[in-house]
């Protein structure tokens, strides 16, 4: 069974933002990326081997500024599709006042 969150994390970290492995927004410097794999299921063949796994991985960007966080947005993007992900869905979170800017984002790939 193939496990992502090690590619996934090596490649975020090529980018300029801290990079943590969890939902939670535990970080001490921005911009930062967060992620965790929402799903890696895996389709069986016949012989009950594994065929191929369908994978989410669910990442939140955090920024001081928006436009900082779009920016990291499109890079993640790119870094993703790199990798072989597809974005599948991408979200602005409504940002109280003091709060730092959220994009919420997920990536897909069968492998």
């Amino acid at each position: 069974m193939y496990t992502p969150k090690e590619d996934i994390y090596s490649a975020l970290s090529t980018l300029d933002a801290t990079v943590v492995q969890g939902s939670q927004n535990i970080f001490t410097e921005t911009p930062a990326i967060t992620f965790t794999i929402s799903d890696n299921a895996v389709e069986l063949d016949l012989d009950n081997e594994i065929n191929s796994q369908s994978i989410i991985a669910t990442i939140d960007i955090w920024s001081e500024t928006s436009s900082a966080a779009t920016d990291l947005l499109k890079s993640v993007e790119e870094t993703m599709r790199d990798i072989g992900y597809k974005m599948t869905y991408s979200a602005d979170i409504p940002r109280p006042d003091g709060a730092l800017y959220h994009i919420n984002c997920r990536f897909e790939t069968v492998r």
